[in-house]
């Protein structure tokens, strides 16, 4: 479970220390407005190997992280142990910048921002990012491959 927790975290932590940009998120990504909204976290999956696919050794659907994206380009983070509040109008850690383009949504800025991919489901817009690291269960095992997959879904 050590494996996860360590990936878990170090993921958490691409996510949030993210560095401002006065490029925002890049000249080919713009606010589109079908994205604006809140996204809440609906799954989490971590894979053994180096692709997010076969059956998951870890699953998990009781997430509490929600993206505010807005017209004007900003995100605000909550729901994190960081940024618990909502809105988090107060805590810079918990804002940045968005933008879109095509079918991919980027929070942050190049090279620190999160891709994910959007797609029209049954259940309506949802955005998934993968992310390909090394993990192991404890400091004196070797690392392997692990794939982590999440998915949030616009309210």
């Amino acid at each position: 479970m050590k494996k996860y927790t360590n990936a878990l975290l170090l993921v958490g932590s691409m996510l949030v220390f993210s560095c401002e940009d006065d490029k925002g998120s890049e000249d080919n990504y713009s606010v589109n407005t079908d994205y604006v909204g809140i996204w809440k976290q609906t799954y989490f999956a971590q894979f053994d190997g180096d692709a997010c696919s076969g059956t998951p050794e870890f699953e998990d659907t009781t997430l509490t992280t929600t993206y505010t994206l807005n017209n004007d380009g900003t995100v605000l983070t909550s729901g994190t142990f960081f940024c618990n509040e909502v809105n988090n109008t107060t805590e810079e850690i918990c804002q940045d910048k968005w933008g879109a383009s095509g079918n991919t949504i980027r929070i942050g800025t190049a090279p620190f921002g999160t891709e994910y991919t959007v797609t029209d489901t049954d259940e309506g817009l949802t955005m998934t990012s993968e992310f390909e690291m090394m993990g192991s269960n404890s400091p004196d095992e070797e690392m392997t491959p692990i794939c982590q997959m999440y998915v949030f879904t616009k309210q």
